[in-house]
């Protein structure tokens, strides 16, 4: 739902990952043993292009490797080990690198909610409060693309999205969603997916949720369908239809006159005096607020606010 940003901190995360030192095999590093013993199987893509090759990339390697190393126990799966211990069945070549990959997430990213249903909170939190950088993170990195299946993308920067436990575990899982990742440039489900009620009443007379729907609605095509559908968008919404009545009420408190009114009373601009009301957010800031995606959209369909123009919020006057 929300579009995330990997490319001012690959580089690094490349170097954190390729550089770490293999202490079974004499020390070499990440990069060394890749290029010595794994590279061969993989098509003789780079190492770059597994770790951080962006979402096309990904697919593009994905497409050509497919799914052979997808059995319980191979060298593929033991070396590129995200959070597997060693057992009697497997045997990694690398202690699992989950830890140290998702500190590096913590510490370089700006999360605030889930990236995939703008729901919950996932930010990261003081273990003790009187102590400085010690920092836990809330969220759980969910692999796009699914790790078992496709074991060489385990550690791909841009297959990682940070998300909430519901989202990853109970929703998502290991089902394919069939669409473009967040974590892609060309990801615009905010753009062409709006949450709306289909209203037809302009008196806005709700009084309970039962009296509108609440869905989110692509115009013109599909393709966030299987998002949609996979993360259970529209049913774990339903019980946010309250948010929904909150500002119906105030919208049907305070019409443009009175929003009018105010301003001139208050001496703050028209937009000023929206935001004390409805307290809704900049599309640039949707990650840092949950539900600010359903607040926009819901605050454009009740013409609080028109609807964005290259980027803008353009308020009615």
């Amino acid at each position: 739902m929300i579009s995330i940003n990997y490319d001012d901190i690959k580089d690094n995360y490349y170097t954190l990952v390729s550089n770490t030192k293999m202490t079974k095999f004499n020390n070499k590093t990440f990069e060394q043993y890749y290029n010595q013993y794994i590279k061969s199987k993989l098509n003789n893509y780079s190492l770059k292009d597994i770790l951080i090759g962006d979402y096309e990339k990904l697919l593009e390697i994905k497409n050509s490797i497919g799914t052979k190393y997808n059995n319980k126990n191979n060298i593929i799966k033991q070396f590129f080990n995200y959070d597997k211990a060693l057992s009697k069945n497997f045997k990694p070549k690398l202690s699992k690198v989950q830890p140290k990959i998702s500190k590096y997430i913590e510490s370089n990213l700006d999360i605030h909610t889930c990236y995939f249903c703008n729901i919950d909170f996932i930010n990261k939190f003081k273990e003790n409060i009187y102590k400085k950088d010690n920092y836990k993170n809330s969220f759980t990195l969910d692999h796009f693309i699914d790790k078992g299946t496709y074991p060489y993308l385990a550690l791909s920067l841009y297959n990682l999205i940070p998300s909430c436990y519901t989202c990853n575990t109970k929703v998502k899982g290991t089902n394919p969603i069939k669409t473009l990742s967040p974590s892609s440039t060309k990801f615009d489900f905010d753009e062409k997916v709006k949450f709306t009620t289909f209203l037809n009443n302009k008196n806005l007379e709700i009084s309970d949720e039962d009296d509108f729907e609440l869905l989110l609605k692509e115009n013109f095509s599909d393709s966030y369908d299987s998002f949609i559908k996979v993360l259970k968008l529209d049913e774990r919404y339903e019980y946010h239809k309250y948010k929904v009545i909150e500002l119906i009420n105030k919208r049907r408190d305070y019409p443009d006159s009175r929003i009018s009114e105010l301003s001139k009373i208050t001496n703050k601009t028209i937009q000023e005096v929206k935001q004390d009301l409805f307290g809704e957010y900049l599309s640039d800031n949707l990650h840092k607020r949950p539900l600010s995606k359903l607040i926009k959209d819901i605050s454009e369909e009740l013409q609080i606010i028109k609807k964005e123009k290259n980027g803008k919020k353009l308020y009615n006057k």
